[in-house]
């Protein structure tokens, strides 16, 4: 059944993300594979209006080591136009302060970068800590991007260890997460079907 008329994620989809969970390795990679296809449910594996497709900024700006390894997935229109970010962290960033203000800044970056090459009022974009969802959304006539920024409390000091802590609030998995993901969705197609 498609994305629009299902009332949960695919059983199907929920094994795949299980099964990567438990793998022993603790990197980004090992949740590229279940996003790509929970994008590609979401926008239609049939359809030819929007596709996904992996990025990683350049080098000089995010080395390819195995602990801060960048790659992110972008949903474009037809005309190859950003329409939604998802930028994919482990589930340890959403343990630390650090990791937690560098995933937020990251998202951030990639806004900087694609806000302004989006052809709709919204650029949405998802922060991804594990199955931990942030969602973020830009304004393409301001470049306002939602949430606010938190900057560091203190820039002579450490983050406080709860920095950040719990915005990352929404399971993906979960009824919640689903119907968020409906909802972005919704827009972004209503919004491409009104070009």
């Amino acid at each position: 059944m498609p994305f629009v008329t299902d009332a949960a994620w695919p059983a199907g989809l929920l094994k795949i993300f299980e099964v990567c969970r438990h793998e022993l390795q603790p990197l980004e990679n090992r949740y590229y594979g279940p996003y790509n296809k929970l994008l590609t449910y979401c926008f239609g594996p049939d359809s030819f209006e929007f596709f996904i497709a992996p990025q990683s900024p350049p080098s000089e700006f995010s080395p390819r080591d195995t602990v801060d390894f960048v790659v992110f997935l972008v949903v474009f229109d037809a005309q190859r136009r950003p329409v939604l970010i998802a930028e994919i962290k482990d589930d340890a960033w959403a343990s630390k302060a650090d990791l937690r203000f560098k995933a937020d800044n990251q998202m951030r970056q990639r806004y900087d970068s694609m806000l302004n090459d989006c052809p709709l009022p919204h650029l949405w974009g998802l922060s991804l800590l594990g199955t931990s969802l942030r969602v973020y959304c830009g304004d393409v006539a301001s470049g306002d991007v939602e949430p606010v920024f938190e900057d560091r409390p203190s820039p002579g000091r450490i983050l406080p260890r709860n920095f950040l802590e719990g915005v990352w609030n929404i399971d993906i998995l979960s009824p919640e997460g689903f119907e968020k993901m409906k909802e972005i969705v919704r827009d972004i197609v209503s919004s491409v079907e009104a070009l």
